[in-house]
């Protein structure tokens, strides 16, 4: 059971409402008898069913009863069916006054004075500052989750060569000049780096393991079949 709350007006009299998930609902029978809409079932067969609940309620003989609670959009719908000549001037009520009062604080009050009103927009202001600071948060997480961007494919690709250079024994050497063998070792590197981050491509290691990754590949070591074949290209002899 949600909690209700009893609005009180002198020309429309009592209206129960109440919150569910910060959305306000009132009450169809309420609502019906406040508008002159007699045929509570009829009226609701008119209205989207997703904005209708069910909420416990207590009669004035005590007794528990369930009511049907309906949202602001099924709101509008009753109004629309109402004939009563001040049907505008309860809208007007209902929508600038209770609503909000349920949706901002989860109960009908008293208009508030200067400093509770500047002590409310402060509250806001912390809030909305606090929803700003998780949602700034959450798009750098975003950010940092997202596949490499140039700069980084910049910095993989950096490290790659380099240690590629010094496994083939630098740029001088016979290794390093032999194409196929230069190509097995820059291959060989990709791979290492695809089985430890289990993708398809380096390109879709994540932004935030860039590091990661320059690091494995500055720890890398040639394979001991592949390491023996740059030893024999460098040490032979030319003639």
């Amino acid at each position: 059971m949600n909690e209700l709350q009893i609005f009180e007006n002198k020309e429309f009299g009592q209206v129960r409402g109440t919150e569910v998930n910060g959305i306000p609902y009132v009450m169809l029978n309420d609502i019906c008898e406040i508008l002159e809409l007699t045929n509570v079932s009829q009226v609701k067969s008119r209205l989207n069913l997703d904005g209708v609940i069910i909420n416990e309620v207590t009669d004035i003989l005590g007794r528990k009863q369930n009511a049907n609670f309906i949202s602001e959009s099924n709101l509008y719908r009753v109004i629309f069916q109402s004939r009563k000549p001040n049907a505008e001037k309860f809208t007007d009520w209902v929508t600038a006054d209770v609503l909000p009062s349920i949706r901002k604080t989860g109960a009908y009050k008293i208009p508030l004075t200067k400093k509770e009103e500047m002590k409310l927009y402060l509250e806001v202001l912390e809030e909305q500052d606090a929803k700003i600071e998780a949602v700034n948060k959450d798009l750098q997480d975003f950010k940092l989750d997202m596949p490499l961007l140039g700069l980084e494919c910049s910095k993989i690709t950096i490290a790659v060569h380099k240690k590629g250079i010094e496994c083939l024994g630098g740029k001088d050497s016979s290794a390093y000049q032999e194409k196929s063998l230069r190509g097995k070792v820059y291959s060989d590197i990709h791979r290492q780096l695809k089985r430890e981050f289990e993708v398809f491509s380096y390109k879709a290691i994540k932004r935030n393991q860039t590091d990661l990754a320059v690091n494995i590949i500055n720890l890398y070591k040639a394979p001991f079949a592949l390491n023996e074949q740059i030893k024999q290209c460098n040490n032979q002899i030319t003639i």
